[in-house]
């Protein structure tokens, strides 16, 4: 009874893990450009009309690419912990000392993580003016919520029915 216990509580800990951010492809981060682009963002559009500086702009990119790539490393440690933790599982006796320890160091790096963002936003919010940033910020959350309603109605295409699917063309 106490092994099925270890087991089930492994696994909630294990499959809770999941949540977190996934690992970006590549060796190097990709430009900040590239990465809005992706999720609908043109940058360059952006800003022309907030009106930033090549000056600003340059900021702006370097101070992405260093916190992408201090992200990604941060990512690649979480992976590196979730094999350790899958490692853990496969054995015949469990270690939850072991599964425990990792579980922490992942949401202590996961801490560092929500940090960075937080660090990038007051940076950002450093290079532009008020208005800029302002603008800034709802053009992101328009931005967000369109990704997300985009996402949702692909999960529900997903789990629709295919005859609904005829039925709709």
């Amino acid at each position: 009874m106490k092994k099925i216990l270890s087991l089930a509580v492994a696994l909630l800990v294990t499959t809770s893990l999941y949540a977190v951010p996934p690992q970006e492809k590549g060796d190097m981060p990709e430009p900040p450009h590239m990465h809005h682009q992706k999720m609908g963002l043109d940058f360059e559009k952006i800003a022309k009309e907030l009106n930033i500086t090549d000056a600003q702009k340059t900021q702006l990119n370097e101070m992405m690419k260093e916190d992408m790539s201090r992200k990604k490393e941060l990512r690649q440690n979480i992976k590196q912990k979730m094999d350790l933790i899958d490692e853990e599982l496969m054995k015949e006796n469990i270690d939850m000392n072991v599964i425990n320890k990792l579980a922490a160091e992942i949401q202590q790096t996961s801490a560092d993580i929500s940090r960075i963002n937080i660090e990038s936003k007051l940076k950002v919010r450093s290079v532009l003016s008020f208005e800029q940033y302002t603008k800034m910020e709802q053009s992101r959350k328009e931005m967000m919520a369109k990704f997300r309603k985009d996402k949702q109605d692909k999960v529900e295409e997903k789990i629709q029915p295919k005859k609904d699917k005829k039925a709709k063309k």
